[in-house]
């Protein structure tokens, strides 16, 4: 099955109101620039290409076009310094009640120890090529219906990780990619004040490889899993979308 016609299902079924994005590595200036996805003319926070990719657009960006040094550090695009790794940085913001805590995050917050030369970030329709990393926003319904899909292939993700920093960037990209493993974010403070989400929103990322079967997940899960008000809202949007659901009321493992 295509590709296309997965995000359709993912879309019809959790009534998506953001496009699905993905995000490609390029590992190489060659890599970067053989990429025919326009480059970005200024500097943007990855928050917000993410956001706008969400919207429909699509960018190429290099060491030049970030605005945040945060996302420069987690995807290696300059190195991590003691002030960091010390948890200096953020016990300085009173994030952390002491050194020794605000140390203990850092160490477990993920970086990308093989820096990238850019990123190409666009709605996963528009990739020739698949991209490395799937990252949708949505709302907590949403997710947990997206890690129910997500458990009927592989059972529970083995490798969450959130501290409500890093939202985008760490939890939401380079966490996923490190661990080949779904990971969901609360999103944090600088990206909700930096893209604007909304306060319902939240993060889900993933590895591109296990996107097909957790989309199937979703839609095996429905009969089970939904009530019989959502299956009505999904059977109204799939016969809109000309999407075929197999689909049945009064099936839910609880009263419906």
């Amino acid at each position: 099955m295509d590709i296309k016609r997965r995000i359709d299902e993912m879309k019809t079924v959790l009534d998506l109101d953001r496009k699905i994005v993905g995000i490609k590595f390029a590992r190489t200036k060659e890599e970067f620039e053989e990429s025919d996805v326009s480059p970005l003319k200024n500097k943007l926070s990855y928050c917000n290409m993410v956001k706008f990719a969400t919207k429909g657009r699509s960018f190429k960006a290099d060491f030049d076009n970030f605005y945040c040094v945060g996302s420069l550090r987690t995807f290696g695009l300059v190195k991590k310094d003691e002030e960091v790794t010390s948890g200096r940085v953020y016990y300085g913001y009173n994030m952390y009640k002491d050194i020794e805590t605000a140390k203990n995050v850092q160490e477990n917050v993920t970086y990308l120890d093989e820096g990238v030369y850019g990123l190409i970030v666009q709605p996963v329709e528009k990739f020739d090529e698949n991209p490395d990393i799937v990252l949708m926003i949505v709302n907590p319904y949403q997710s947990m219906r997206i890690v129910q899909g997500y458990a009927y292939h592989y059972g529970n993700p083995k490798s969450v990780k959130l501290t409500g920093n890093q939202g985008i960037c760490s939890e939401c990209t380079a966490t996923p990619y490190t661990t080949d493993d779904l990971n969901i974010s609360l999103l944090c403070a600088n990206t909700r004040f930096a893209a604007k989400w909304e306060q319902n929103e939240m993060g889900v990322g993933m590895p591109f490889n296990k996107f097909m079967n957790v989309t199937d997940g979703v839609l095996k899960t429905i009969n089970p899993s939904d009530p019989n008000v959502i299956k009505k809202e999904i059977l109204e949007r799939a016969e809109k979308n000309n999407i075929d659901i197999d689909l049945e009321l009064g099936t839910s493992y609880y009263r419906s």
